[in-house]
């Protein structure tokens, strides 16, 4: 529905001061509802980041703690901190689609009721709000979930497994002699050579690195209450 149509529905039309009994109690629910889901969401997120820095705390741990445990555990470690980030990601958009409601309410209704008369930053902001109400919708893709949390917290996850990951090839079971033998046992066994660890090991974390570089912080994708509405 676009704006043009939702003007024309009568309730949602209706001037500051006429609304019908119970308005303003229902955006208190409303309010509040947004609040106890942003931080449930909250919780959630954190609970997630805890699970990828124990369990990269443990797996490096071990894989340190003796010679007979194999290099390639770590990589398998940096593909569990990738779930963890995809869970992460999709947590994270449900918590800036409460934020984006939440500071709607509070630029606009609170705002209203705090300075009367005062100019609202949405002028129409109950039309949007009640189209997102009616087909719900995250501000962000899944994908830039992602980056905004690799930039936030998992980046600096990728290069300390990385690192670990190095030192164990080079120490394990005794210090390398030459780049050729550091070079050897990076082969995963007999199934993976060398030059494929190598080169997609390399091609992970410049792709983790880049995508984290260019995207914008977090304080940047704050919820705006003049910018666009959700997505449909």
């Amino acid at each position: 529905m676009t704006p043009d149509e939702l003007s024309a529905v009568p309730y949602l039309a209706r001037a500051p001061g006429t609304e019908p009994e119970g308005y303003h109690t229902a955006l208190a629910h409303l309010y509040r509802g947004e609040m106890q889901r942003m931080t449930v969401w909250r919780s959630r997120l954190d609970t997630t980041s805890n699970w990828a820095i124990l369990l990269t705390t443990g797996m490096t741990t071990f894989t340190l703690g003796s010679t007979a445990i194999p290099h390639y555990i770590l990589l398998l470690c940096l593909a569990l901190i990738a779930i963890c980030l995809i869970i992460e990601a999709r947590r994270y958009r449900h918590i800036l689609h409460s934020k984006w409601r939440v500071h709607m309410l509070e630029a606009n209704y609170f705002f209203g009721q705090l300075c009367p008369g005062g100019a609202v930053a949405d002028p129409a902001w109950r039309l949007r709000l009640a189209e997102d109400l009616r087909r719900p919708a995250p501000p962000v893709d899944l994908l830039m979930a992602m980056r905004l949390r690799l930039r936030r917290n998992y980046l600096l996850l990728v290069y300390f497994i990385s690192a670990v990951w190095l030192t164990k090839v080079f120490l394990h079971p005794v210090g390398a002699k030459d780049v050729l033998e550091f070079h050897r046992r990076l082969a995963v066994g007999e199934m993976i050579a060398s030059p494929f660890v190598a080169i997609t090991a390399t091609l992970f974390v410049l792709t983790a690195t880049v995508l984290a570089a260019v995207t914008p912080s977090e304080e940047s994708m704050d919820p705006d209450p003049e910018g666009p509405p959700p997505p449909p």
